[in-house]
């Protein structure tokens, strides 16, 4: 019987994976190793003014005239910590084609900034305050 779930890519592939801790036994591993047939972008936000974590802060994202939002998390299940990297799935059309990604984050501290530009398949780091992504 397992009891908490962390997520973060693990592996770096894009893809989430799952750490589980089980009662009276070893924590458990579940790696996704399905393939990445889909396009996908990770995005870590530090905070300058806000907190380093950037905990609260929302991201609007938009590729191939979809529109997604994530919010930057401190937990997710019993006794766990996931990452704060936000994982984008892209869809098919986000697999490599010559499309790019424009992203809203909205500050914990309310202040909003935009990033555009940004290519799929890859992690990025958005720093508050700093005018491109790194």
């Amino acid at each position: 019987m397992a009891r908490g779930a962390a997520f973060a890519d693990y592996d770096g592939d894009g893809d989430l994976d799952v750490a589980l801790s089980t009662n009276n036994g070893p924590a458990v591993l579940l790696r996704n190793d399905g393939g990445n047939a889909n396009g996908w972008i990770r995005l870590r936000l530090v905070g300058t003014k806000s907190n380093r974590d950037a905990i609260g802060a929302r991201v609007r994202l938009s590729a191939s005239g979809r529109v997604m939002t994530r919010t930057v998390r401190a937990a997710a299940s019993y006794a766990s910590q996931s990452e704060t990297t936000l994982t984008f799935g892209l869809g098919p059309a986000g697999s490599g084609g010559p499309g790019t990604i424009d992203v809203e984050v909205r500050w914990p501290g309310g202040q909003t900034q935009s990033f555009s530009g940004l290519q799929p398949g890859r992690s990025w780091v958005l720093q508050e305050g700093s005018p491109r992504p790194l």
